[in-house]
């Protein structure tokens, strides 16, 4: 008995540690042959692209070709463009003056009181318009990318309210709030108010009512002044860290799961007129390993 446990034993440990195998998908796909014009298929703008398959995969994955849906072998990368910040004001109520700074910076050393009060603001009112009524004014697409330091660089941007008591205080709203990574294939969008509503940081010396303090929602950005006898409020509200260059990769559409049955064709329409690198991923994979076959068809859409 206790020889048979033994043996039975190894026979486990034997098994536990070999790695499962797999194989290479045998996988293929072709496009009317009709459409072939040297090493480029053609198509109509409004025709549907019929990719016809062969062989077997697990996985199939797509990528059209498109600006975001390009192959590049890459999960993420990073990559500085143009970074601009654009977003909408109104001002509201009270004649005072110069209430609102809007403030970048990329050395912020923590998000303490202290290190936002003191860190290296620059102000960047003039790069675009402020409101100076109800109306809403937008305030441009400000270019941002000289306070950035590399495609690694965190930015900071901040709003800061002043309000002083002896006269009823502005009631500030920020509206359309989004920084974005242009590059030349494509724009990044780096913080947007519905993306980043929890992130938001406020500080201020007026909490009561809370209303004297910036508010932060998938909408807007608001803080609401007070009246002649409102104490002078000093208010402000910070996103999160950006991080300027980074750059996610490109998405793709499964086709295929390993769950479901080998298809024959996927059907797709481009929507534009261009020329596109189609690509197939297929793959098969454990938990061990991975191995895939990449298939791509050059594409031309004519108008």
């Amino acid at each position: 008995m206790k020889k048979s446990f033994i043996i039975l034993l190894s026979f486990l440990a034997v098994a536990c540690s070999k790695t499962l195998e797999i194989d290479t998908p045998d996988f293929n796909v072709a496009l009317d042959p009709a459409r072939l014009v040297s090493d480029t298929f053609t198509y109509r703008l409004g025709d549907t692209t019929r990719f016809r398959f062969s062989g077997s995969a697990g996985n199939v994955t797509f990528y059209s070709g498109e600006p975001g849906k390009r192959y590049d072998g890459r999960t993420s990368a990073n990559k500085l463009g143009k970074i601009t910040l654009s977003f909408s004001s109104k001002s509201e109520f009270g004649t005072q003056k110069n209430t609102l700074q809007v403030l970048a910076t990329n050395k912020l050393p923590g998000l303490d009181s202290a290190s936002v009060v003191n860190a290296a603001w620059t102000n960047i009112n003039d790069r675009g318009a402020l409101a100076t009524s109800a109306t809403v004014v937008p305030f441009g697409t400000a270019d941002l990318t000289d306070l950035v330091a590399n495609e690694n660089d965190s930015l900071f941007i901040a709003f800061k309210y002043s309000g002083v008591t002896g006269s009823t205080q502005r009631t500030w709203t920020i509206t359309e709030f989004t920084v974005n990574n242009v590059l030349a294939e494509k724009t990044v969008l780096i913080s947007s108010l519905s993306a980043d509503v929890a992130y938001w940081t406020r500080y201020g010396n007026v909490w009561s009512p809370s209303n004297g303090r910036w508010t932060a929602s998938a909408t807007d950005l608001k803080i609401t002044g007070g009246g002649g006898s409102a104490a002078t409020n000093t208010s402000w509200i910070v996103t999160k860290p950006l991080y300027a260059g980074r750059v996610p990769g490109d998405v793709s559409t499964g086709i295929k799961s390993i769950n479901e049955p080998d298809k024959e064709e996927y059907a797709y329409a481009y929507p534009a007129p261009g020329v596109y690198k189609a690509t197939f991923v297929a793959f098969n994979h454990t938990l061990d390993e991975e191995k895939k076959v990449i298939r791509e068809l050059i594409i031309k859409v004519t108008p």
